[in-house]
């Protein structure tokens, strides 16, 4: 059996012990192996993490997701300099041109919009953001994306929602779900060698994940999908819902090639995507289409 995510809600002890990790709560101590762990999510803050447990699941390739006490993901933990050509990854990603990266960032917008059209049009027929997709230029410079947005999430959720409203209990399920698939990109980065501080968009002195703020933004209408059809502006963010948000990283999309594919998948193939393009081995990189019913 394999868990992929677990998910700690209660106080616990967790520790390392031949390639496992064992959780310890007044209940009972389990062992689960390392080899089938995927993602870990910490929500209590009264659990302790042994730093042996930590440097092993980072060996792993294992993200370590801590929520903070508004229940939203507040920090990541994953290993450092995993891939054996590091530092001529880097050096190619830092010297990627400007136009190039302007071109890929115009296709991120573009696949972005349509993803959301394709949301939208699940409850209406609706051609205006199909429409946006041929006013993308490279580097957006009509910035389409915040137009797309502005239409959007009104046409989505109603004329009255907001996305900077904290009480709404969509937004907090937006943010929860883009969290967590935010945290698998920044594994996928560090294990491809790239540098997450170094975006082709994204470029805040403040932001660690530049690079994973601009490949996820494809992957947002997947988590507006699962919040337009299971959440209400006055839902509680549950242990359940955060569950199903968090596997949100194994439902299916279309990749380039019409394959069915996991999103756990997608974010492996678009960041092996860009460490390629940024190494001038290919001249695109693997984006994906929402699964249309």
């Amino acid at each position: 059996m394999s868990f992929k995510q677990i998910f700690i809600k209660n106080k616990a002890y967790l520790s390392y012990k031949n390639n496992s990790m064992s959780v310890k709560n007044e209940m009972a101590t389990t062992l689960v192996s390392l080899d089938d762990i995927d993602i870990l999510i910490v929500e209590n803050q009264q659990t302790t993490i042994t730093s042996s447990l930590l440097s092993n699941m980072a060996k792993a390739n294992i993200s370590v997701v801590f929520v903070d006490d508004q229940y939203i993901p507040s920090a990541i933990c994953t290993g450092l300099y995993k891939n054996s050509r590091t530092s001529k990854i880097q050096k190619a990603q830092i010297a990627t041109s400007k136009p190039r990266l302007n071109r890929l960032w115009k296709e991120v917008i573009i696949s972005k919009v349509l993803n959301q059209a394709d949301v939208l049009n699940t409850i209406k027929d609706d051609e205006y953001l199909y429409r946006l997709i041929k006013r993308v230029h490279s580097a957006d410079k009509g910035n389409i994306e915040a137009v797309a947005a502005a239409y959007y999430f009104k046409a989505i959720f109603g004329k009255g929602f907001c996305r900077k409203d904290e009480m709404d209990g969509r937004n907090i399920a937006l943010n929860y779900g883009y969290s967590i698939i935010r945290s698998s990109i920044i594994r996928h980065i560090v294990a491809f060698g790239l540098n997450p501080s170094f975006g082709m968009w994204h470029s805040s002195e403040l932001n660690a994940y530049n690079l994973a703020d601009d490949l996820l933004e494809p992957f947002r209408p997947v988590v507006d999908k699962y919040v337009l059809d299971n959440v209400s502006h006055n839902s509680m963010l549950s242990s359940q819902r955060k569950q199903e948000l968090i596997a949100l990283l194994y439902c299916k999309v279309k990749n380039n090639h019409g394959q069915n594919i996991l999103i756990n998948d997608a974010i492996k193939n678009i960041v092996s995507s860009y460490q390629s393009y940024c190494l001038g081995k290919r001249e695109d990189i693997e984006l994906f289409f929402l699964i249309k019913k």
